[in-house]
């Protein structure tokens, strides 16, 4: 079984919160994990109405071992905005996600 850092794929759907890219990406600092590449998808207009904050849906992919990449998983996936969440893992020694 490999046990090195391992590729993965965090995928969220949320609240168009103002302060969502934020949140999602604090708990990398604080693990002090490199995100590879980011993508997040807003509302089309991109304009944010608080009585209805609309969809967003961020990607965020990142190398690191499976037992922190579940604890990141885990913390984000409680947040308020946050409507689902899914990780993905690839059992691979590249570096680059």
């Amino acid at each position: 079984m490999f046990s090195g850092p391992l590729r993965h794929r965090l995928v969220v759907e949320a609240d168009a919160h103002p302060n969502l890219m934020l949140r999602l990406l604090e708990p990398f600092a604080i693990h002090d994990v490199q995100p590879t590449r980011i993508r997040l998808d807003g509302p089309a207009d991109g304009r944010i109405d608080p009585a209805n904050l609309g969809d967003m849906r961020a990607e965020i992919a990142f190398v690191a071992p499976a037992e922190l990449a579940e604890r990141l998983w885990a913390r984000i996936d409680v947040m308020v905005p946050v409507r689902t969440s899914h990780l993905v893992s690839s059992a691979t020694a590249d570096a680059a996600a």
